[in-house]
């Protein structure tokens, strides 16, 4: 009890992130791979790489915490948010541990609207190739909700029989520049 009102601490329990080795189709992997290493040339001081499974699990770790201390520089994403029950969480996990000056490169499948597209992807979802894996998010939109500013979007295809993964979305984002404050000029009495 605290001054005389009871007090319940509420404790969130970390998201679990799916860990089974995920195989996309040939061709997703090709593209996927082709984009990484692009995106590898870009990276700057020290990289959040969801490649590695200790880094999401920081990122589960970093959605749910309340005092999470920055660790890195530049987020790289690619086909790994699937893993992810909670995609906002996830980003919100990659938001808290980059710095202010931090910045996401971000290569993902992603949704298509509609509802032939969400029935295609909750058939699809009972693959034992996509089985525990999120696919067919809107990636770009749920970025939006960061504190992130979208830099640069590219979507593409890739040629899969497997329809969630046949769209992709590449995103740059950065935080926003925050302005510089002058001093205040103090004024002199009598002017």
């Amino acid at each position: 009890m605290v001054g005389g009102t009871s007090v319940t601490a509420v404790v969130s329990k970390v998201p679990q992130v799916v860990e089974r080795p995920c195989r996309f189709p040939a061709a997703v992997e090709i593209e996927l791979e082709r984009r990484r290493r692009l995106l590898l040339g870009q990276v700057v001081g020290r990289v959040l790489d969801l490649d590695l499974a200790e880094h999401r699990a920081e990122v589960a770790r970093a959605s749910v915490e309340r005092h999470v201390v920055p660790a890195y520089d530049t987020a790289l994403v690619v086909g790994q948010l699937v893993r992810f029950p909670d995609l906002g969480a996830a980003l919100r996990g990659i938001d808290r541990l980059l710095s202010p000056e931090g910045r996401v490169l971000l290569v993902e499948p992603t949704g298509r609207p509609g509802l032939a597209a969400l029935l295609s992807a909750s058939m699809w979802s009972a693959a034992p190739r996509l089985r525990g894996f999120h696919v067919a998010r809107d990636v770009t939109a749920a970025m939006r909700t960061t504190s992130f500013s979208l830099d640069d979007i590219e979507r593409f295809s890739m040629p899969t029989a497997v329809s969630p993964l046949r769209h992709g979305v590449e995103v740059h984002a950065v935080r926003p520049a925050v302005p510089a404050v002058a001093p205040a000029v103090p004024v002199e009495a009598g002017s």
